[in-house]
């Protein structure tokens, strides 16, 4: 009988069987800790209205709203599974997000690589706002920490500063006009390789997942020629350890999200899903990705 009260008490084979039961669950959601919009317990509020029966919170390479999660999940009696979404890339693709499940968020060699990542963050929005303000734009720190409490900072932050600002109309218009101009352009930001962040989860007693595959699918490029792309790119994520796939999720119609289902089944790869929540207003458009 698995213990779901205490999931950190559970070992990989029964991690594994309690991400995989038939309990509702969504184990791919982001809080204000990252760029979500919702705290780690309006989150967990939310989906227990829903139904929801497991959770697991993903922020973009920090675990603050899964620490914060977790406090809560044992507080209400909800099985909780630490989580986190990090960013990495590699030759065979470019921004490669892998998943991390049950690790200790205390272990040493695991915060250190978040330290690093948070810190190389930090650094490049330095470069961000100055190049900005050589505009005469005009931000300032206290600007920064009106925006979701400065607890997570990137460009979509700096865009809705300009907004605030009557700049520009949307975030869409930032990324689109200010954004894309040649020296912030140039401001890129540090990615972890896809080993390394695999390692990373490891090192840290998780379980590594590779998210959302469909995503590495380009806008002008059919199914039948991305789907070889695909395989390789995984293949390539088999052969640096992974332990799973997520296979549902929105980007992946439900033909694809059966081949994906499929190869894990045949690598042996651990199935998960999620629904990537950000926010309610937030309506990101899947539906490219489910072309022909």
């Amino acid at each position: 009988m698995l213990n779901l009260c205490d999931t950190t008490k559970l070992d990989h084979d029964e991690l594994r069987a309690l991400i995989e039961s038939d309990l509702k669950k969504d184990l791919h959601m982001h809080t204000t800790f990252s760029d979500g919009a919702m705290t780690p317990e309006e989150l967990i509020d939310m989906r227990v209205k829903e139904g929801y029966e497991l959770l697991a919170i993903t922020d973009h390479d920090v675990i603050g709203g899964s620490v914060a999660g977790m406090t809560y999940a044992k507080k209400i009696g909800l099985p909780f599974i630490y989580g986190i979404e990090f960013d990495s890339e590699d030759a065979v693709g470019d921004d490669l997000h892998m998943l991390g499940y049950g690790f200790d968020p205390e272990n040493e060699i695991f915060l250190d690589v978040v330290i690093e990542v948070i810190a190389d963050r930090n650094k490049r929005n330095r470069q961000f706002m100055d190049a900005l303000n050589t505009r005469g734009f005009g931000i300032t720190e206290d600007d920064v920490k009106k925006i979701n409490g400065g607890r997570y900072v990137g460009k979509p932050t700096f865009a809705k500063i300009l907004i605030k600002k009557g700049i520009v109309s949307s975030v869409n218009e930032a990324f689109s006009t200010i954004f894309r101009e040649p020296d912030l352009k140039a401001i890129k930001k540090v990615t972890m390789p896809s080993k390394k962040a695999v390692e990373t989860i490891h090192a840290g007693g998780g379980l590594a997942v590779m998210a959302h595959p469909m995503e590495q699918r380009r806008r002008d490029e059919s199914f039948e020629v991305f789907k070889p792309r695909m395989f390789h790119i995984i293949d390539t994520m088999v052969s640096y350890g992974i332990d799973g796939l997520e296979c549902y999720h929105p980007s992946a119609s439900e033909m694809q999200q059966e081949l994906l289902v499929q190869y894990a089944k045949e690598h042996g790869l651990m199935i998960t899903g999620g629904s990537d929540f950000h926010s309610l207003e937030s309506r990101r458009d899947f539906d490219v990705y489910h072309r022909p």
